[in-house]
């Protein structure tokens, strides 16, 4: 049976071990807090990008060498990372999800899900490391 994907950006919310401890000490770091999970999210974004890129369809390699973390909004308690094609390359979403007259070849939405346990563990390894220096 084909597994059929949305459109719609999978997003991976990291389960943090301390977390209350970690986040007091965010707040008591002000400012550098945003730099610290920004830092934590793109490591977890990495693991996800290397996946992707590993199973990206090749046929000229343009998509897969085009694949790049991109950072978006961040705040002291949240970050934005995700894995996009370049602008060249918008037709990694038809590779993704499939067209009328080609099946769906998905890889970005496959990388997020079999990696969410190695994601989540790679953010709180980050920020725990940084915490740690903080203190």
């Amino acid at each position: 049976m084909a597994r059929s994907y949305s459109a719609r950006a999978k997003k991976v919310k990291a389960e943090v071990e301390g977390a209350e401890e970690i986040i007091k000490i965010l707040k008591e770091m002000g400012q550098n807090a945003e730099n610290v999970l920004l830092q934590a999210a793109e490591a977890g974004g990495k693991i996800a990008l290397d996946d992707a890129k590993r199973r990206c369809p090749v046929r000229t390699g343009k998509l897969r060498n085009s694949l790049q973390l991109e950072v978006g909004k961040s705040t002291p308690y949240k970050a934005d990372v995700r894995v996009k094609p370049g602008k060249e390359e918008y037709y990694g979403t038809f590779v993704e999800l499939g067209t009328e007259n080609q099946a769906a070849q998905p890889f970005m939405r496959p990388a997020v899900d079999e990696n969410k346990e190695k994601i989540s563990e790679k953010v709180t390894t980050e920020l725990s490391r940084a915490v740690g220096k903080a203190r």
